[in-house]
C-alpha cells in the first residue's frame, strides 16, 4: 500500500480561522485555511476580504496558477493578455503563472476564496 502525506488538519471549520491584515493593502483582511507553513499543506487555500475602493497592485505568481472563486461584491479584474472584465459573485478565475494581475476598482465589498498549487508562502499581515 501506498504511503501518503498527511496534513495537519484535515478539514477546518472557518469560523474557527482568524482573520489577519492583508498584506497588500490595509483596506482588507485575509484568512489563511491552508499554508505550507502552518499545516504542511502542497496547497495554499485562503479568504481574502477587500473593502469598497481597494485597487491591489499589479502582481505577478511565479509558479502558480491563480484559482479565484467570486463569493460577494462586484470589482474590475485585470490580467495580462486578457485585458479588464468585471467581476461578480459565482465566476471562477484563473489566471496563468508568471501572468501580470490585479482586482481593481472595488465596488462593492468583496469576499473571495483562493487557492494556489503549489502554494504561496505565508505572508504575515501589515505592510
Amino acid at each position: 500500500m501506498e504511503e501518503r502525506e498527511e496534513m495537519t488538519a484535515p478539514y477546518k471549520k472557518l469560523s474557527e480561522v482568524e482573520w489577519e491584515d492583508h498584506f497588500m493593502t490595509d483596506k482588507g483582511k485575509i484568512r489563511w485555511i491552508y499554508t505550507r507553513e502552518k499545516d504542511e499543506s502542497p496547497i495554499a487555500v485562503m479568504q481574502i476580504r477587500l473593502e469598497k475602493g481597494v485597487t491591489l497592485p499589479d502582481h505577478v505568481h511565479r509558479d502558480q496558477p491563480d484559482l479565484i472563486y467570486v463569493i460577494e461584491g462586484k470589482a474590475t479584474m485585470f490580467i495580462d493578455g486578457v485585458g479588464l472584465f468585471p467581476v461578480e459573485p459565482g465566476m471562477v478565475i484563473q489566471v496563468p503563472p508568471n501572468t501580470k494581475h490585479a482586482i481593481r476598482n472595488i465596488e462593492q465589498d468583496l469576499l473571495i476564496y483562493n487557492v494556489f498549487a503549489p502554494a504561496i508562502k505565508y505572508m504575515k499581515g501589515g505592510k
